[in-house]
C-alpha cells in the first residue's frame, strides 16, 4: 500500500464510529441530570462483570462493619473502575481523570447504581430514560427489563 494514498482517521472520524456501533448508547443520569455516551458489554459479557462484581460487593457490602477487609475494598474498587471504564464513551472514564475525564469521586451514587441497572438492562436506554423507569429506580425497585430482551443496545439514531 502507497503511504501517499492512505487517509489518517481524525478524532471526529472515531467519534463518528464509535456513535454508529449498535451497542453505543445516550444515557441521562437521574441524580445529576448528565448525558453521557456508554457502551454496553455484550449480554454475556455483561453477565460475567456482574457475578464478578456481585462476589466482589458481597465481600465489602455484607460483612459487619469494622470486619471489611481493605484488599476486599480495593479489589471492589479495582472491579467498578475497570468496569466503568469499558462502558463510558463519553465522557471518558479513568482511574486518574485528567482534563476532559471523569473518575470515580465524580459520579454521584445514585447514578452509579443507575449505570449499572443499566449494563443489566433493567431500565430503558433511551435518552432521559423512561419516567417509569426512573420513577421505579428512584424507588430502590428494578423496573422490568427492556424489551427485546437480549440486554443488547439498539443504534443510536443519527445526530
Amino acid at each position: 500500500m502507497n503511504p501517499e494514498n492512505v487517509q489518517i482517521a481524525k478524532a471526529e472520524d472515531f467519534k463518528r464510529a464509535m456513535r454508529q456501533r449498535a451497542n453505543v448508547e445516550w444515557l441521562t443520569l437521574p441524580a445529576s441530570g448528565l448525558s453521557v455516551l456508554l457502551c454496553r458489554p455484550p449480554v454475556f459479557a455483561a453477565l460475567a462483570m456482574q457475578d464478578e462484581g456481585s462476589e466482589l460487593q458481597k465481600k465489602v457490602m455484607g460483612v459487619e462493619p469494622g470486619k471489611v477487609q481493605s484488599e476486599d475494598v480495593r479489589a471492589f474498587t479495582k472491579w467498578i473502575t475497570a468496569t466503568l471504564a469499558k462502558l463510558f464513551v463519553e465522557p471518558q472514564f479513568s482511574a486518574s481523570p485528567g482534563a476532559g475525564e471523569v473518575g470515580l469521586a465524580d459520579i454521584m451514587q445514585e447514578d452509579l447504581r443507575y449505570i449499572f441497572a443499566w449494563m443489566r438492562g433493567e431500565v430503558s436506554p433511551d435518552a432521559g430514560g423512561n419516567p417509569a423507569d426512573l420513577a421505579a429506580f428512584r424507588q430502590g425497585s428494578s423496573a422490568a427489563p427492556i424489551p427485546r430482551g437480549s440486554g443488547e443496545a439498539q443504534p443510536l439514531p443519527g445526530k
